[in-house]
């Protein structure tokens, strides 16, 4: 079936507003078997031809399905990678247009800020690296930064692009990971582990490296994020050039204008810290309601599946009629409707709250509304324009 196909019968089934479909689920306690039959005629459809269909079926991506693949092993160590290396990542793209108020990617927006707390956790669980922090957006705060785009999302199959790139723009890599769930690997593995294979190729990437090259790179990665400060300030000791970065030397000891830049940082950090305070609250509050709609989802798709193995091979037991047929296929989907649903509402409740972050400098309190993102743009513009302040024009 064509994806055009899918999406018309998914908008046709999807215009049945959820009390309609509230109201149809009380009228079949008390309506009875013929009542029952003529609902599951239409979730029938549904499930066939719309967001519900055999895995087989559904389109996963437009251009071509991928290689699935099966998480991998942690790397763990007793002890960090010296020297230390900071990690960001970046609050995942949704793949949505800011724009897009429809359920689905309310959903879609609140998944790329779970995932990405599940992303900092399975780094952390490593214990690779040194602080692992959560980002609004891209900034060169941490040496280097994980950028991670979902390309498609289900419940069951996850498609995520990521890019693990340096503060000084180098790519180290890229990788797509695909995913395609089953109930029996969610009870032995968490969703934690797919990012397993992230943190196993920056280990390898950081291995690569010399130690002496490493701490040049700390050193080069400090001093890119005092230019974001001040460009004029700090351009002779770090350039950017078409083979990569070159460091040509290094602020001396005791400078009194990186000391600044230091305390610029920390304040960044501060700003963080909060937010992941706020990420933390959120994995609590939906990430219940973000499993049940997974597991929900996982167990429709496979009752379908069992299903459709079992009428092709001919093996439907002359007592299973078609009715009892068709009253256990709506007992899925209905199943899977509830926690959607639930998913929606709550997801829909957080997309439209705007939490504001609220931080105190040396000399003020300063309170952030907006996006996260936003809050986190307005705050490194103030700590620049507290830098300039304290730095005076002699700093160039």
């Amino acid at each position: 079936m064509t994806m055009g196909l899918a999406r018309l019968i998914g908008k046709v089934f999807g215009a049945v507003t959820r009390s309609d479909f509230a109201r149809e689920v009380a009228s079949t306690e008390s309506a009875g078997r013929f009542q029952l039959v003529r609902i599951v005629a239409v979730v029938s459809v549904a499930m066939q031809f719309g967001c519900a269909a055999p895995p087989s079926e559904r389109p996963v991506d437009p251009v071509t399905e991928p290689e699935w693949h099966t998480p991998e092993s942690l790397e763990w160590a007793s002890e960090p990678t010296l020297p230390l290396l900071d990690i960001g990542v970046v609050s995942f793209d949704p793949g949505v247009s800011d724009d897009d108020v429809s359920p689905l990617a309310a959903v879609r927006r609140l998944e790329g800020q779970l995932l990405a707390a599940e992303l900092r956790e399975t780094l952390q669980q490593s214990n690779q690296w040194g602080v692992v922090r959560l980002l609004p957006s891209v900034s060169a705060l941490t040496p280097i930064a994980l950028q991670t785009r979902i390309v498609f999302s289900d419940g069951r199959d996850l498609i995520l692009d990521v890019t693990a790139r340096d503060a000084m723009g180098t790519l180290w890599f890229e990788q797509r990971i695909a995913r395609r769930s089953t109930l029996s690997e969610e009870s032995e593995q968490p969703l934690g582990a797919l990012f397993n294979v992230i943190s196993n190729r920056l280990l390898a990437y950081w291995r690569s490296l010399a130690v002496l090259e490493r701490q040049r790179f700390l050193d080069a990665a400090g001093l890119m994020y005092a230019q974001s400060l001040v460009p004029e300030a700090f351009s002779d000791m770090l350039a950017l050039t078409e083979e990569g970065w070159q460091l040509w030397r290094l602020p001396a000891e005791g400078d009194p204008m990186m000391a600044r830049v230091t305390r610029v940082r920390n304040q960044e950090y501060l700003f963080c810290d909060t937010v992941d305070e706020q990420y933390t609250l959120l994995e609590d509050r939906v990430g219940p309601t973000y499993a049940l709609w997974r597991q929900a989802t996982l167990e429709q798709a496979e009752w379908l599946e069992q299903y459709e193995r079992r009428a092709s091979s001919r093996e439907v037991k002359s007592s299973d009629s078609e009715f009892s047929r068709m009253h256990a296929q709506y007992a899925a989907y209905r199943s899977f409707r509830i926690q959607e649903q639930a998913l929606f509402e709550l997801a829909e409740a957080l997309d439209n709250e705007s939490q504001p972050t609220v931080l105190q400098t040396e000399d003020r309190v300063v309170s952030l509304k907006g996006t996260l993102a936003s809050q986190y743009d307005t705050w490194r513009e103030l700590l620049r324009e507290i830098y300039l302040l304290e730095q005076g024009s002699a700093a160039w």
